[in-house]
């Protein structure tokens, strides 16, 4: 991305506040650098909670020199780790770490506010990520600018928008009576109860995520001119973007994904995949916080074994916890298999997901649709098997399958006497060589028509470039 000139004397100083989850953090980041690195005269304050400058979620090099770091509490230097034992645990743990969030953070923004003001270097604009409607209330009492940076697809803000704005009885009435019916919002595709993002699902165990959800769009209504950063383009949603709601103003930005240099350093996968054939190997990650159930990591085993297709996994360092077995890490349920699977395949703790994807011998990406790793699969071309956990990634499936044709998504079976969801082997087995055979070249070729959109988008001339310039020199 060349330099934005901009001639204006008085330079904008943003201060961009994130939530301490990399879904939020990534492309806030990316935005700040973008926003630092390619405006002249433009300066950005990035906070993030202690927590995650702890857990080492972000890298504070090879960023430009206008770009700063801070730090605010979140009340939980460690870490926030949600319990999973019941709903009301989990509702709970979950509400009084927002609530101390907001306490503490506010406590320590506030002194960033006042301090940058005293030093004659005064915030023009605030960004903050989702789920800080805390961040928003500040600004205001600060008499200054704020901007929404929404790190989920558009049609995941219009569904929460209108379930909001009149559309709840409907949707809770198709989840409780008519659970194979569909419902038709303004501007977006029509969606079953599989598409919509989870929370909003009466029955579902993230319900207890809504209430954030309402407050977040509840709080735009507090702004004069509520605007909404979109890590998004806008070929990719069109109609959604088009769409219309209050007084909001959508600026798609995106997509906002950080393409890490290479440190010269070879690493054992990257060796593995070097000696591999070109769109033969599948990669399979499920990112940070999907857990799966041990019984669904069998079944994902099994399907591996049963393909014989080399394939790069990333486990991280995730637990299932159930009343049987009580805390199992997820690498520790798949040793029965290691054997056959290190035959085939690799198991990796960590990889650097997008040099992965953009590697030349990656031909399917098994995903749990997290909205960074779908924009990832976008921006490098690469066919998916839509494999959604929770919440938006729900939405995100619908998309890939649907609406941009890149990939298929899985089709879940409910086993009655457990009463979960599993998605069995055969089942991901017709998915993988459905996207790897079959159908191979029409989801590569779409896949392919993604990126380069993609790239024309945030390149200098394109759509998120111009709709981020336009968004700076309003603050000028």
């Amino acid at each position: 991305m060349k330099e934005m000139d901009n001639n204006n004397s008085k330079s904008p100083h943003f201060l961009f506040v994130t939530f301490p989850a990399q879904g939020h953090i990534n492309p806030a980041l990316e935005l700040a650098k973008r926003l630092a690195g390619t405006i002249i005269g433009a300066r950005v304050t990035f906070a993030a909670s202690t927590s995650s400058y702890n857990r080492r979620m972000f890298s504070t090099e090879n960023v430009p020199e206008t770009l700063i770091f801070a730090k605010y509490s979140d009340g939980l230097d460690d870490g926030f780790k949600l319990s999973s034992t019941s709903e009301k645990s989990r509702k709970d743990t979950a509400g009084q770490y927002l609530s101390e969030m907001r306490r503490r953070g506010r406590e320590t923004l506030t002194e960033l506010i006042e301090d940058n003001r005293k030093q004659n270097r005064p915030f023009t604009c605030v960004v903050y990520t989702l789920l800080l409607t805390w961040v928003a209330e500040l600004a205001r009492e600060f008499h200054l600018p704020s901007a929404l940076l929404w790190v989920q697809p558009v049609t995941v803000f219009s569904i929460f928008y209108h379930y909001f704005n009149g559309y709840a009885e409907a949707i809770s009435e198709m989840a409780n009576n008519n659970p194979s019916g569909s419902i038709k919002l303004p501007s977006l595709p029509l969606l079953y109860l599989r598409d919509l993002p989870a929370c909003i699902v009466p029955s579902n165990v993230y319900a207890f995520l809504l209430p954030a959800f309402q407050e977040q769009i509840e709080s735009l209504k507090q702004d004069e001119n509520p605007k909404i950063l979109i890590n998004s383009f806008q070929e990719l949603e069109p109609e959604a973007l088009s769409s219309v709601l209050d007084n909001v103003k959508f600026v798609p930005v995106g997509p906002l994904i950080t393409s890490r240099t290479d440190s010269g350093t070879r690493v054992d996968y990257v060796e593995w995949l070097d000696a591999k054939a070109d769109s033969s190997v599948l990669y399979i990650s499920f990112g940070t916080l999907a857990v799966l159930t041990k019984k669904q990591l069998l079944e994902l085993c099994k399907a591996l074994i049963k393909s014989r297709r080399p394939f790069l996994w990333a486990i991280t360092d995730k637990s299932y916890r159930s009343k049987q077995d009580g805390e199992e890490k997820e690498v520790e349920i798949i040793k029965s298999f290691r054997q056959e699977l290190d035959e085939i395949g690799m198991v990796v703790s960590w990889c650097d997901q997008f040099s992965v994807l953009k590697h030349r011998s990656i031909g399917c990406f098994v995903t749990h649709c997290g909205w960074n790793s779908t924009l990832e699969s976008l921006v490098a071309g690469v066919p998916v098997v839509a494999f959604p956990q929770f919440n938006d990634q729900m939405t995100n499936a619908k998309l890939l399958e649907e609406c941009w044709r890149t990939g298929v998504r899985v089709m879940e079976k409910k086993e009655e006497e457990e009463g979960v969801v599993v998605v069995e082997s055969e089942e991901i087995r017709r998915c993988i060589e459905g996207v790897m055979e079959e159908k191979a070249e029409e989801f590569r070729g779409n896949a392919a028509r993604w990126r380069d959109l993609a790239a024309e988008a945030v390149s200098e001339g394109g759509s998120s470039f111009n709709h981020l310039k336009a968004f700076v020199n309003e603050h000028m």
